[in-house]
Protein backbone atom coordinates (compact mmCIF):
# COMPACT_ATOMS: atom_id res chain seq x y z
CA UNK A 1 0.00 0.00 0.00
CA UNK A 2 2.76 2.23 0.76
CA UNK A 3 4.22 1.59 -2.39
CA UNK A 4 1.52 2.50 -4.47
CA UNK A 5 1.16 5.90 -2.49
CA UNK A 6 4.56 6.45 -3.13
CA UNK A 7 4.60 5.93 -6.76
CA UNK A 8 0.88 8.15 -7.00
CA UNK A 9 2.91 10.96 -5.19
CA UNK A 10 6.22 10.97 -7.62
CA UNK A 11 3.84 10.28 -10.45
CA UNK A 12 2.05 13.98 -9.26
CA UNK A 13 5.15 15.65 -8.10
CA UNK A 14 6.37 14.76 -12.17
CA UNK A 15 2.98 15.36 -13.92
CA UNK A 16 3.21 18.94 -11.87
CA UNK A 17 6.89 19.51 -12.72
CA UNK A 18 5.91 18.84 -16.15
CA UNK A 19 2.97 21.53 -16.22
CA UNK A 20 5.41 24.32 -15.12
CA UNK A 21 7.64 23.51 -17.29
CA UNK A 22 5.57 23.73 -20.10
CA UNK A 23 3.82 26.93 -19.24
CA UNK A 24 7.21 28.36 -18.31
CA UNK A 25 8.09 27.69 -22.03
CA UNK A 26 4.93 28.93 -23.13
CA UNK A 27 4.92 32.22 -21.42
CA UNK A 28 8.67 33.05 -21.91
CA UNK A 29 7.69 32.59 -25.82
CA UNK A 30 4.76 34.73 -25.70
CA UNK A 31 6.21 37.76 -23.34
CA UNK A 32 10.14 37.71 -24.78
CA UNK A 33 9.91 37.59 -28.38
CA UNK A 34 13.15 37.35 -31.10
CA UNK A 35 14.31 41.23 -31.93
CA UNK A 36 11.63 42.96 -33.47
CA UNK A 37 11.91 46.61 -35.28
CA UNK A 38 15.22 47.04 -33.13
CA UNK A 39 13.38 46.09 -29.50
CA UNK A 40 15.76 43.87 -27.50
CA UNK A 41 14.26 40.39 -27.24
CA UNK A 42 14.51 37.50 -25.28
CA UNK A 43 16.28 37.56 -21.92
CA UNK A 44 17.61 41.02 -23.31
CA UNK A 45 13.78 42.18 -23.30
CA UNK A 46 13.65 40.91 -19.79
CA UNK A 47 16.92 42.87 -18.50
CA UNK A 48 15.31 45.99 -20.47
CA UNK A 49 12.59 46.09 -18.52
CA UNK A 50 14.21 47.28 -15.05
CA UNK A 51 15.01 50.62 -16.28
CA UNK A 52 16.20 51.78 -12.86
CA UNK A 53 19.86 51.90 -11.51
CA UNK A 54 20.42 48.54 -9.57
CA UNK A 55 20.48 50.24 -6.07
CA UNK A 56 16.65 51.31 -6.73
CA UNK A 57 15.42 48.52 -7.39
CA UNK A 58 17.03 46.49 -5.09
CA UNK A 59 15.98 49.02 -2.82
CA UNK A 60 12.05 48.78 -3.63
CA UNK A 61 12.74 44.92 -3.61
CA UNK A 62 14.10 45.17 0.10
CA UNK A 63 10.39 46.85 1.31
CA UNK A 64 8.61 44.47 -0.57
CA UNK A 65 10.53 41.83 1.53
CA UNK A 66 9.74 44.00 4.49
CA UNK A 67 5.96 43.73 4.04
CA UNK A 68 5.87 40.26 3.44
CA UNK A 69 7.75 39.41 6.63
CA UNK A 70 5.07 41.37 8.04
CA UNK A 71 2.66 39.18 6.44
CA UNK A 72 4.06 36.58 8.21
CA UNK A 73 4.01 38.51 11.73
CA UNK A 74 0.87 39.38 11.48
CA UNK A 75 -0.73 35.54 10.35
CA UNK A 76 1.48 34.33 13.46
CA UNK A 77 -0.31 36.91 15.35
CA UNK A 78 -3.60 35.14 13.41
CA UNK A 79 -2.98 31.96 14.84
CA UNK A 80 -2.24 32.97 18.66
CA UNK A 81 -5.54 34.45 18.83
CA UNK A 82 -7.15 31.31 17.63
CA UNK A 83 -5.39 28.71 20.16
CA UNK A 84 -5.80 31.87 22.88
CA UNK A 85 -9.96 31.73 22.01
CA UNK A 86 -9.81 27.94 22.33
CA UNK A 87 -7.51 27.41 25.54
CA UNK A 88 -4.45 26.52 24.13
CA UNK A 89 -1.88 29.15 24.94
CA UNK A 90 1.35 29.12 22.51
CA UNK A 91 4.07 31.32 21.69
CA UNK A 92 4.07 34.14 19.43
CA UNK A 93 7.87 33.67 18.42
CA UNK A 94 7.83 30.01 17.92
CA UNK A 95 4.38 30.24 15.94
CA UNK A 96 6.59 32.82 13.75
CA UNK A 97 9.10 30.72 13.39
CA UNK A 98 6.68 27.35 12.27
CA UNK A 99 5.29 30.13 9.38
CA UNK A 100 8.56 30.65 7.94
CA UNK A 101 9.57 26.46 8.23
CA UNK A 102 6.10 26.05 6.53
CA UNK A 103 6.51 28.56 4.17
CA UNK A 104 9.36 26.95 2.88
CA UNK A 105 8.21 23.22 2.06
CA UNK A 106 5.05 25.11 0.48
CA UNK A 107 7.13 26.63 -1.98
CA UNK A 108 9.01 23.85 -3.33
CA UNK A 109 6.52 20.75 -2.89
CA UNK A 110 2.91 20.84 -3.71
CA UNK A 111 0.00 21.43 -2.27
CA UNK A 112 0.59 23.09 1.28
CA UNK A 113 0.17 19.74 3.50
CA UNK A 114 3.44 19.54 4.26
CA UNK A 115 3.83 23.17 5.59
CA UNK A 116 0.82 22.40 7.35
CA UNK A 117 1.89 19.69 9.13
CA UNK A 118 5.23 21.10 10.10
CA UNK A 119 3.04 23.39 11.95
CA UNK A 120 1.07 21.02 13.70
CA UNK A 121 4.42 19.01 14.92
CA UNK A 122 5.52 22.08 16.11
CA UNK A 123 1.97 23.46 17.64
CA UNK A 124 1.70 20.15 19.53
CA UNK A 125 4.77 20.74 21.48
CA UNK A 126 4.09 23.95 22.66
CA UNK A 127 0.11 22.72 23.53
CA UNK A 128 0.57 19.04 23.43
CA UNK A 129 -2.67 18.73 21.67
CA UNK A 130 -2.19 17.98 17.97
CA UNK A 131 -5.61 17.03 16.49
CA UNK A 132 -6.90 20.26 17.91
CA UNK A 133 -4.00 22.48 16.75
CA UNK A 134 -4.67 20.61 13.46
CA UNK A 135 -8.53 21.76 13.74
CA UNK A 136 -7.52 25.10 14.19
CA UNK A 137 -4.56 25.36 11.71
CA UNK A 138 -8.05 24.18 9.09
CA UNK A 139 -9.96 26.61 10.15
CA UNK A 140 -7.56 29.07 9.88
CA UNK A 141 -6.65 28.38 6.21
CA UNK A 142 -10.28 27.97 5.32
CA UNK A 143 -10.94 31.61 7.38
CA UNK A 144 -7.90 32.76 5.16
CA UNK A 145 -9.15 31.51 1.79
CA UNK A 146 -12.85 32.92 2.67
CA UNK A 147 -11.26 36.13 2.89
CA UNK A 148 -9.57 36.14 -0.45
CA UNK A 149 -12.54 34.59 -1.92
CA UNK A 150 -14.66 37.36 -0.81
CA UNK A 151 -11.92 39.73 -2.60
CA UNK A 152 -12.28 37.78 -5.62
CA UNK A 153 -15.95 37.96 -5.49
CA UNK A 154 -15.97 41.91 -5.44
CA UNK A 155 -13.54 42.11 -7.73
CA UNK A 156 -14.03 39.55 -10.46
CA UNK A 157 -16.50 42.00 -12.52
CA UNK A 158 -13.33 44.48 -12.66
CA UNK A 159 -10.66 41.91 -13.87
CA UNK A 160 -9.53 43.06 -17.47
CA UNK A 161 -10.59 39.45 -19.50
CA UNK A 162 -11.33 39.20 -22.88
CA UNK A 163 -13.32 36.75 -23.93
CA UNK A 164 -10.44 34.06 -25.01
CA UNK A 165 -9.75 34.20 -21.25
CA UNK A 166 -13.29 34.54 -19.92
CA UNK A 167 -13.20 30.91 -18.84
CA UNK A 168 -11.01 31.84 -15.72
CA UNK A 169 -14.00 33.87 -14.22
CA UNK A 170 -15.81 30.59 -14.01
CA UNK A 171 -12.52 29.60 -12.18
CA UNK A 172 -12.44 32.08 -9.69
CA UNK A 173 -16.46 32.13 -9.42
CA UNK A 174 -16.31 28.53 -8.39
CA UNK A 175 -13.06 29.10 -6.32
CA UNK A 176 -14.32 32.44 -4.22
CA UNK A 177 -17.94 30.33 -3.81
CA UNK A 178 -16.53 26.77 -2.62
CA UNK A 179 -14.18 29.16 0.14
CA UNK A 180 -17.11 31.01 1.38
CA UNK A 181 -19.60 27.93 1.50
CA UNK A 182 -16.77 25.30 2.65
CA UNK A 183 -16.20 26.99 5.26
CA UNK A 184 -19.46 28.07 6.96
CA UNK A 185 -20.41 24.37 6.88
CA UNK A 186 -17.71 23.32 8.23
CA UNK A 187 -18.05 25.61 11.04
CA UNK A 188 -21.82 25.46 11.32
CA UNK A 189 -23.07 23.13 14.29
CA UNK A 190 -25.31 20.58 12.12
CA UNK A 191 -23.44 20.38 8.97
CA UNK A 192 -20.43 19.88 11.29
CA UNK A 193 -22.15 17.25 12.86
CA UNK A 194 -23.35 15.57 9.93
CA UNK A 195 -19.06 15.97 8.54
CA UNK A 196 -18.03 14.34 11.89
CA UNK A 197 -20.66 11.08 11.28
CA UNK A 198 -19.40 10.77 7.71
CA UNK A 199 -15.61 10.53 8.85
CA UNK A 200 -16.65 8.06 12.14
CA UNK A 201 -17.56 5.89 9.26
CA UNK A 202 -13.86 5.56 8.67
CA UNK A 203 -14.30 3.40 11.68
CA UNK A 204 -14.13 0.35 9.50
CA UNK A 205 -10.93 1.36 8.07
CA UNK A 206 -9.22 2.75 10.38
CA UNK A 207 -10.09 3.93 13.94
CA UNK A 208 -7.33 5.99 14.60
CA UNK A 209 -7.84 8.00 11.64
CA UNK A 210 -11.65 8.53 12.15
CA UNK A 211 -11.09 9.33 15.77
CA UNK A 212 -8.38 11.92 14.72
CA UNK A 213 -11.00 13.40 12.20
CA UNK A 214 -13.63 13.72 14.71
CA UNK A 215 -10.93 15.69 16.74
CA UNK A 216 -10.02 18.00 13.93
CA UNK A 217 -13.59 18.69 13.24
CA UNK A 218 -14.81 19.39 17.05
CA UNK A 219 -11.77 21.75 17.28
CA UNK A 220 -13.40 23.71 13.97
CA UNK A 221 -17.28 23.25 14.90
CA UNK A 222 -15.99 24.39 18.52
CA UNK A 223 -15.32 27.87 17.44
CA UNK A 224 -19.12 28.52 16.24
CA UNK A 225 -19.71 29.85 20.09
CA UNK A 226 -16.53 32.16 19.66
CA UNK A 227 -18.05 34.45 16.80
CA UNK A 228 -15.42 37.34 17.76
CA UNK A 229 -12.39 35.11 17.17
CA UNK A 230 -13.81 33.92 13.75
CA UNK A 231 -14.51 37.49 12.79
CA UNK A 232 -11.19 38.61 13.72
CA UNK A 233 -9.40 35.49 12.34
CA UNK A 234 -11.42 37.09 9.19
CA UNK A 235 -10.33 40.96 9.54
CA UNK A 236 -6.22 39.54 10.00
CA UNK A 237 -7.02 37.42 6.94
CA UNK A 238 -7.96 40.28 4.80
CA UNK A 239 -5.24 43.12 5.99
CA UNK A 240 -2.84 40.04 5.41
CA UNK A 241 -4.18 40.32 1.88
CA UNK A 242 -3.48 43.74 1.90
CA UNK A 243 -0.28 43.20 2.37
CA UNK A 244 0.59 41.02 0.08
CA UNK A 245 -1.09 43.31 -2.79
CA UNK A 246 1.04 46.29 -1.07
CA UNK A 247 4.31 43.94 -1.39
CA UNK A 248 3.66 42.89 -5.25
CA UNK A 249 2.71 46.92 -6.26
CA UNK A 250 6.39 47.75 -4.51
CA UNK A 251 8.21 45.03 -6.87
CA UNK A 252 6.35 46.51 -9.88
CA UNK A 253 8.18 50.33 -9.28
CA UNK A 254 11.49 49.74 -10.90
CA UNK A 255 9.42 48.13 -13.69
CA UNK A 256 9.82 50.19 -17.11
CA UNK A 257 6.10 49.40 -17.79
CA UNK A 258 3.71 49.72 -15.12
CA UNK A 259 -0.11 50.26 -15.00
CA UNK A 260 -2.43 52.52 -12.01
CA UNK A 261 -1.95 50.94 -8.39
CA UNK A 262 -5.85 50.57 -8.56
CA UNK A 263 -5.11 47.19 -10.58
CA UNK A 264 -3.12 45.45 -7.98
CA UNK A 265 -6.32 45.06 -5.39
CA UNK A 266 -8.55 43.62 -8.66
CA UNK A 267 -5.61 41.73 -10.46
CA UNK A 268 -3.63 39.85 -7.53
CA UNK A 269 -6.51 38.60 -5.72
CA UNK A 270 -7.37 36.53 -9.21
CA UNK A 271 -4.21 35.71 -9.60
CA UNK A 272 -3.35 34.16 -6.30
CA UNK A 273 -7.03 32.65 -6.27
CA UNK A 274 -6.56 30.66 -9.47
CA UNK A 275 -2.88 30.02 -8.78
CA UNK A 276 -4.45 27.42 -5.87
CA UNK A 277 -5.55 25.34 -8.11
CA UNK A 278 -3.36 22.76 -7.51
CA UNK A 279 -1.51 21.79 -11.48
CA UNK A 280 2.01 23.22 -10.62
CA UNK A 281 4.82 23.39 -8.35
CA UNK A 282 4.87 26.44 -6.08
CA UNK A 283 2.08 27.87 -8.83
CA UNK A 284 5.37 27.96 -11.14
CA UNK A 285 3.97 29.03 -14.86
CA UNK A 286 0.43 29.30 -13.36
CA UNK A 287 1.48 32.51 -11.92
CA UNK A 288 3.32 33.64 -14.77
CA UNK A 289 0.78 33.04 -17.49
CA UNK A 290 -1.74 35.07 -15.16
CA UNK A 291 0.24 37.95 -14.54
CA UNK A 292 1.51 38.41 -18.34
CA UNK A 293 -2.63 37.74 -19.46
CA UNK A 294 -3.89 39.92 -16.57
CA UNK A 295 -1.56 43.15 -16.09
CA UNK A 296 -0.85 42.61 -20.13
CA UNK A 297 -4.85 43.27 -20.28
CA UNK A 298 -4.90 46.09 -18.08
CA UNK A 299 -1.78 48.01 -20.49
CA UNK A 300 1.74 46.52 -18.88
CA UNK A 301 3.84 45.38 -21.39
CA UNK A 302 4.30 40.90 -21.79
CA UNK A 303 8.12 41.58 -20.20
CA UNK A 304 7.84 43.61 -17.54
CA UNK A 305 4.38 41.42 -16.46
CA UNK A 306 6.64 38.62 -16.39
CA UNK A 307 9.34 40.61 -14.61
CA UNK A 308 6.87 41.76 -12.04
CA UNK A 309 6.03 37.80 -11.70
CA UNK A 310 9.58 36.97 -11.47
CA UNK A 311 10.70 39.11 -8.55
CA UNK A 312 7.02 38.09 -7.23
CA UNK A 313 8.71 34.25 -6.82
CA UNK A 314 11.71 35.70 -6.00
CA UNK A 315 10.99 37.96 -3.05
CA UNK A 316 8.59 34.59 -1.97
CA UNK A 317 12.27 32.51 -2.22
CA UNK A 318 14.05 34.63 -0.30
CA UNK A 319 11.64 34.02 2.55
CA UNK A 320 11.86 30.17 1.67
CA UNK A 321 15.31 30.41 2.18
CA UNK A 322 14.87 32.06 5.56
CA UNK A 323 12.70 29.31 6.61
CA UNK A 324 14.62 26.88 5.54
CA UNK A 325 17.75 28.31 7.39
CA UNK A 326 15.83 27.72 10.71
CA UNK A 327 14.48 24.64 9.38
CA UNK A 328 18.19 23.84 9.47
CA UNK A 329 19.52 25.46 12.60
CA UNK A 330 16.20 23.82 14.54
CA UNK A 331 17.68 20.35 13.78
CA UNK A 332 21.27 21.28 14.42
CA UNK A 333 19.76 22.28 18.32
CA UNK A 334 17.94 19.08 18.10
CA UNK A 335 21.02 17.07 17.84
CA UNK A 336 23.37 18.20 19.59
CA UNK A 337 20.55 18.55 22.41
CA UNK A 338 19.96 14.70 22.21
CA UNK A 339 21.85 12.44 24.51
CA UNK A 340 25.00 10.83 23.46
Amino acid sequence: MSRIITRSAALQLALRLGVAAALLIIVFKIALPADQEGKPGGLAALRAAFPSEGRAAWGWFALSFLVIGLGFVLNAWRFRGLLRASGMPARWAQLFRAYLVAGFFNLVLPGAILGDAYRVVDARRDTGRASSALGLIVLERLLGLSALGAIGLVTMPLVPLDEADAWLTWILFALSGSFLVGTFLTIYPRTNTMLRRVVGALSRISARVAESGDRVLAAVGGMWVRPRAILQTFGLSLISQGLLILSIWLLSQPLASQVDWYWFPVIVPFATLVSLVPISIGAAGVREYLYVTLFGAAGMEASSALALSLSVFAATLAWGLVGLAIFISGKGKTASAAPA
